[in-house]
C-alpha cells in the first residue's frame, strides 16, 4: 500500500479532516503523519484515520509539541545525539510520545532523525564545490576526505550518545509493537553515514531498530562523492522497514518522483511488499505534479513485483 507524508500539506490552508479527504482523491490509502502537524490538526484528522485512510507510520516528533507551536517542526527538534544530558532526555521522552501515539493508531513504524556530530555543517562548501564542478576533482576529494577524518575523529560521543538513546527507545518500543526506521540523512555531518547504519543495526539485532532509505538523501550524498544509493540498498535492504520516495535535481531534493534525475530502475529491484512506502514530497510542488509522481511510483511499485529480490 503506497502512502503519502503529510508534510505536501504544510503552510497549505488546509484543516485536517480537508487533508484526509485531499489524500483519498490523490487515490492513496496510506499517510505518514509527520512533525509538522500540529496537536489541533491531528484531532481534527483523528476521527477518519484508519477507518477512510491507514497510518503506515509517523515521523518523530509527533505531534508537534505544544511549546513549539507558533516554531517549525522538526524531526531535529531535540537530539538523541545530544550530549547534554537534558536534552537528549527530552529528545527521548518526546520520541516515546510519538511511539505511544503509533501504537494508538496501530502504525507499523516511527522514523527517526538521529542527530549529528558536533562539528561545523559544510553543506555550503560541499554545495560550493557541486556548482563549480569541483566536486569529483582533486579539490572536492581532498576536502571530503579531510571532512572525513574530521568527523571520525569528533563522533565517538555522539553516537555513543545515540547508541544510549536507542537503547531506552528500543525497550519502549518492543513493548508497543512499533519499529523505529534509522533515516539515512542529506548533511554530512548528520548521523547515522553508511558506516553507523551497521553498527547500530548490529547492535540492535533482533529488536526494533530497523533501516529506513530516504532515495532523496541518498541520491544527494550520492552526488557529492560521500556514498552510493546502491550500495545503501545492497547493505541495509535485507533489514529495511521502509521507504521515503521522492526525486532530486542535484542537490535539491524532495521533488515529485519522475521530474528529476534519480534512477528509479536502481530502486526498484529493492521494493517488496512487506515494506512501508511514502511519497515524501514538499510543498514546493505543485499538484499537477504530485499527480504525475503518485503515478510514476504506483507503475514503479507494479513493476518491481516482477523482479526478483537481489
Amino acid at each position: 500500500m503506497l502512502g503519502i507524508s503529510t508534510c505536501w500539506w504544510d503552510a497549505r490552508s488546509f484543516r485536517g479532516d480537508e487533508i484526509v479527504a485531499d489524500i483519498l482523491e490523490l487515490g492513496l490509502e496510506g499517510v505518514e503523519l509527520e512533525y509538522r502537524i500540529t496537536n489541533s490538526l491531528y484531532q481534527q484528522m483523528k476521527p477518519q484515520l484508519n477507518k477512510e485512510l491507514r497510518v503506515l507510520s509517523i515521523h518523530n516528533f509527533f505531534p508537534k509539541p505544544e511549546d513549539r507551536a507558533h516554531g517549525k517542526g522538526s524531526g531535529d527538534l531535540f537530539l538523541l545525539s545530544s550530549t547534554d544530558k537534558d536534552e537528549r532526555s527530552r529528545a527521548v521522552t518526546y520520541t516515546i510520545r510519538t511511539l505511544e501515539h503509533a501504537s494508538d493508531l496501530e502504525a507499523q513504524a516511527v522514523v527517526l532523525h538521529l542527530g549529528h556530530v558536533d562539528m561545523e555543517n559544510t553543506m555550503e562548501r560541499f554545495r560550493q564545490l557541486h556548482r563549480n564542478g569541483e566536486i569529483h576533482q582533486d579539490e572536492g576529494g581532498a576536502f571530503l576526505d579531510e571532512q572525513k577524518t574530521l568527523r571520525e575523529t569528533k563522533r565517538g560521543k555522539n553516537l555513543d550518545a545515540v547508541l544510549f538513546s536507542l537503547e531506552r527507545l528500543n525497550r519502549e518500543a518492543v513493548r508497543l509493537g512499533i519499529y523505529l526506521g534509522i533515516e539515512n540523512r542529506y548533511h554530512f555531518h548528520e548521523i547515522p553515514n553508511f558506516d553507523e547504519i551497521g553498527t547500530i543495526l548490529r547492535e540492535f539485532e533482533g529488536g526494533r531498530v530497523l533501516y529506513w532509505h530516504d532515495v532523496g538523501h541518498a541520491a544527494v550524498q550520492e552526488q557529492l562523492g560521500i556514498s552510493r544509493q546502491k550500495d545503501l540498498l545492497d547493505a541495509y535492504s535485507g533489514k529495511m522497514i521502509g521507504i521515503h520516495f521522492h526525486d532530486a535535481t542535484g542537490l535539491d531534493d524532495h521533488f515529485a518522483p519522475g521530474q528529476g534525475e534519480i534512477d528509479y530502475g536502481e530502486i526498484t529491484p529493492f521494493l517488496k511488499p512487506t515494506l512501508i512506502e511514502i511519497l515524501e514530497v514538499h510543498p514546493k510542488v505543485e499538484r499537477n505534479e504530485l499527480l504525475e509522481g503518485v503515478q510514476f511510483i504506483k507503475a514503479a511499485i507494479n513493476d518491481s513485483t516482477a523482479i526478483p529480490a537481489p
